[in-house]
């Protein structure tokens, strides 16, 4: 068969295995040691993926089926909420080879999941360019949308990601939101602009912070900061951001 039709086979397959029985048992790792944060044991610059986008139901096991049916993993996580176990819509997949990374992209990028269209690429340490872009936003109204989201905090510099906080139970949201921006001085401006504010219907102030200021715990999941990469028996993290 050609690439194409086996691009068609394991698209099927992964989203097939969305839905099947979770009876295998999946190797998920959830910090990188210090030895790693300078690629000094491993470069995992073009194994590591970040998958965006992904639906509220995905689970760690999942995530492994769909992306194992094109090749080896070595370890892969789906980031949620400690406490609340809600997910923040993102994870990450490492492979054990360059090439099955490079192929996960072409065939899984754009892939419909549920109400979801995946979004996947390459993983990267994340430098100076993108610390303070995560923005921890309070009082938002209980009724508010992920566009009307888009529309509040767009004016102000090009979004990466954007999580609507919801309540585990009731699936309403809590008023409260991620917003990563790309660059520092766009959150910036969105903080000048934005915190004080008093929206309509609503009656709190708008509280918009950089996300490491509310605590390190909740921007890790938002910045990628536990990646799920291949070693245990650690408590270093590593920052990640897609391309």
């Amino acid at each position: 068969a050609d690439s194409n039709s086996t691009a068609v086979v394991v698209v099927a397959a992964a989203a097939a295995a969305v839905t099947t029985a979770e009876t295998t048992t999946t190797t998920t790792i959830t910090t990188v040691p210090s030895t790693a944060a300078g690629m000094e044991t491993q470069d995992t610059s073009m194994t590591n993926l970040i998958i965006n986008y992904l639906p509220q139901s995905m689970t760690d096991k999942k995530l492994h089926q769909m992306f194992t049916q094109i090749g080896q993993i070595e370890a892969c996580r789906v980031m949620k909420d400690v406490k609340t176990g809600y997910s923040f819509g993102f994870g990450f997949v490492n492979f054990v080879r360059p090439e099955d990374a490079s192929r996960a992209i072409e065939v899984m990028n754009g892939l419909q999941v549920e109400n979801k269209r995946l979004k996947v690429s390459y993983a990267r340490p994340a430098g100076e360019d993108i610390k303070d872009t995560n923005l921890y936003v309070q009082n938002l109204p209980r009724s508010i949308t992920e566009r009307e989201l888009e529309d509040l905090f767009a004016p102000y510099g090009q979004i990466v990601q954007k999580n609507i906080l919801k309540d585990k139970y009731s699936g309403l949201p809590r008023g409260v939101a991620f917003v990563r921006y790309n660059k520092k001085e766009d959150a910036q401006k969105a903080i000048n602009q934005l915190n004080g504010v008093l929206l309509e219907g609503c009656t709190e102030h708008l509280s918009v912070k950089i996300a490491e200021e509310h605590g390190k715990q909740k921007a890790a999941y938002l910045a990628g900061l536990q990646t799920g990469l291949a070693h245990r028996g650690t408590n270093d993290t590593l920052t990640y951001l897609s391309y």
